[in-house]
């Protein structure tokens, strides 16, 4: 499927596959190397999909809403440390790609979803 945000498109796929622990998802999101990526790298759609899977995995496991008021959250101690350090495991994932700039854009990532922390 196509993922289109701020102009731009992008292509999603989706795979579920049983695994004993239950169902394996995969998630491959590709976007454009353009001025967006120079900037923030993977983190910039990682950090939303792992909030994303986050809600998900909570719902899930307790079939409720994972959390009542999602803008208090992400403002919240825990929401503002999952951010920060999902941000930074993208940021030692690209690192390890060798992609250029990683850490800089990384941290560019960071400072995006956790301007005051």
């Amino acid at each position: 499927m196509t993922w289109e945000f701020g102009g731009q498109a992008s292509i999603l796929s989706v795979d579920l596959a049983p695994s004993e622990e239950g169902t394996e998802l995969a998630l491959r999101h590709a976007v454009a190397e353009d001025d967006h990526w120079a900037k923030f790298g993977p983190g910039a759609v990682g950090v939303g999909w792992d909030l994303g899977l986050l809600g998900l995995a909570l719902h899930l496991e307790t079939g409720e809403k994972a959390v009542e008021d999602a803008d208090a959250f992400i403002r919240s101690p825990d929401g503002l440390e999952f951010m920060r350090a999902s941000a930074q495991a993208w940021g030692d994932a690209h690192v390890a790609t060798g992609g250029a700039g990683a850490k800089e854009a990384a941290e560019r990532t960071r400072a995006a979803y956790t301007p005051n922390a």
